[in-house]
């Protein structure tokens, strides 16, 4: 890139590109050329496929581009060729930028087919969207039967509430490897939520042979929590603590403390969480025990601290449109719920939210078909654990 970089695009595109894998709409050849650049693996798909040299042609007018696209496709062979070629078609990057993407395509290039698809799979997981990714690692599984798939395919049902079917991809993931503790925690985990403590117990038990550390102890105190045994599960955690568990025990131990109503031992717990530590988690905890306590006050500003640690933090925004609901103040719960809803139309919690204040303002069309909408989900789920 040696000058400055002047549009070659018409200024008015009546269909911008769709990217699908990271939900980016483009207007310009320049704002695809960065996409591509930046977000090459979410972009070489719909490269390879010929996509974007469609839409070059078709919506951008720019038939001698697409026309090079097609030229260099038929006088390379190799993907990682026809791509950086591509990217130099314009003066948009350095050399050196082309030739350090170049070595991570040719890596990716080179990589088997179930790892391709696993990556794919992996970057819907990290953006919190587990039905795509459970698409992307049933194609990985169809290469290699490989127990790190099975084992995020477990995961990804997980989030999904697919408990059983978690339950049997963990389970093929450990027929694999039996020894591992991640999937010998996933498998306590998912038969916690089944509340089969027996079977949990089993699990958790085989990774406790093969290890001592916090995270076991902390699982121990997930199980007898769930299973009702408050003296044992406090005891775990505190193991935990011991062995070096500085935010999750304490947390957990709040809750407890929260639910037997001893609202100063609770907050001598959180008080424990060092100040560097204290994220948007630890105020939202603190919103909870101050709600419980009766400190409405104290609580709203809780919320708001834990918004101001980080504005994506759904559970925040859906807290903070809850009281302003309670106070009547509709305006600002519309807001922040629209806030939550910007960061996940997809989320439960907050859809329930955005009903509840929708019937709060009168709007009982919009709140009957919320609800309708969501019943359909619910009973979609419950025909998909029932299969």
């Amino acid at each position: 890139m040696s000058s400055l970089i002047l549009s070659v695009s018409p200024e008015n595109v009546e269909r911008p590109y769709y990217f699908d894998m990271t939900r980016v709409r483009v207007y310009s050849i320049e704002e695809l050329y960065y996409h591509c650049y930046h977000y090459w693996k979410q972009s070489i798909d719909d490269f390879i496929m010929g996509k974007l040299e469609d839409w070059i042609r078709i919506e951008l007018g720019l038939s001698h581009i697409s026309g090079q696209i097609a030229k260099i496709k038929d006088e390379y062979s190799s993907i990682t060729e026809q791509y950086i070629r591509f990217l130099g078609l314009i003066d948009y990057f350095y050399d050196s930028e082309l030739e350090s993407l170049r070595k991570e395509i040719y890596k990716w290039e080179h990589k088997a087919e179930w790892e391709k698809c696993k990556e794919k799979a992996d970057y819907f997981m990290a953006q919190e969207k587990p039905e795509e990714a459970m698409k992307w690692y049933m194609k990985a599984i169809v290469f290699d039967e490989n127990p790190k798939i099975y084992n995020n395919m477990g995961v990804a049902s997980m989030h999904m509430g697919w408990y059983r079917d978690a339950a049997y991809y963990f389970q093929k993931a450990y027929q694999k490897e039996p020894n591992s503790i991640p999937i010998l925690l996933n498998l306590t985990d998912v038969y916690i939520l089944q509340k089969n403590f027996k079977e949990a117990g089993k699990y958790l038990s085989q990774a406790a042979q093969l290890d001592d550390s916090q995270v076991i102890w902390y699982y121990y105190g997930e199980l007898y929590n769930s299973m009702g045994n408050q003296k044992k599960a406090i005891e775990a955690y505190l193991k935990a603590i011991s062995k070096g568990d500085h935010f999750d025990s304490y947390i957990k131990l709040a809750r407890i403390y929260v639910q037997e109503k001893d609202f100063e031992t609770a907050q001598a717990y959180l008080e424990k969480i060092k100040t560097s530590q204290r994220n948007e988690i630890y105020w939202m905890e603190y919103s909870k025990l101050y709600e419980a306590w009766d400190k409405k006050d104290l609580a709203l500003e809780a919320v708001q601290k834990s918004i101001s640690k980080n504005k994506n933090y759904i559970y925040s925004w859906i807290a903070l449109a809850r009281f302003q609901r309670r106070n009547n103040c509709l305006e600002e719960a519309e807001k922040a719920i629209s806030e939550a809803l910007s960061i996940d139309a997809e989320n439960e919690e907050a859809q329930i939210e955005a009903a509840k204040i929708q019937k709060e303002l009168g709007k009982e069309k919009e709140y009957r078909q919320s609800l309708k909408e969501l019943i359909n989900k619910w009973v979609h789920r419950y025909r998909q654990d029932t299969i």
